[in-house]
């Protein structure tokens, strides 16, 4: 800093005043603000140099602080693009839907939307219905089992 001091009194000859002035007073701040925070961290400092266990927990602190920064940076950017996927599948789904019915027409809309629901309805109660036929048959498959070991519940 002492050599930037230095070279200070000839900065007004390369820069305009009106750029002179702001600059000399923004360095100034600076160093002032850089030689108060080497006074009062500089008994730190020089404790966690001579102690070294003092030193590898402010190490792991410091390394587990910018880890979680860096995964909590990771999880909003995550987070951000599953939003966003999201809201553009629901305005996609929201403008299928309405030219859809603007194409159809709303009474064939819900016509389309009835046979949707019946053919849904028929297809789950098929699918009931062989889920209740393959159980009989499980039930069926064990009782003959257990007929041919000669023990069982009848």
């Amino acid at each position: 800093m002492d050599m930037i001091q230095d070279y200070l009194s000839l900065l007004h000859r390369l820069l305009p005043a009106t750029l002179t002035n702001p600059l000399i007073q923004v360095i100034t701040t600076l160093y002032g603000i850089y030689r108060t925070a080497y006074s009062h961290f500089s008994p730190l400092l020089t404790q966690v140099i001579t102690q070294p266990d003092i030193a590898s927990v402010l190490a792991l602190v410091a390394i587990l602080w910018f880890s979680l920064q860096i995964f909590g940076m990771l999880y909003r950017s995550v987070m951000f693009w599953v939003r966003l996927v999201w809201t553009l599948a629901k305005y996609a789904l929201i403008i299928g839907v309405s030219l859809w019915i603007w194409n159809r027409g709303a009474d064939g809309a819900i016509e389309d939307a009835r046979g949707a629901a019946e053919f849904w309805t028929g297809e789950y109660q098929r699918f009931k219905g062989e889920a209740k036929a393959w159980k009989g048959a499980e039930e069926a498959q064990i009782r003959m089992q257990a007929q041919q070991r000669g023990y069982g519940w009848r």
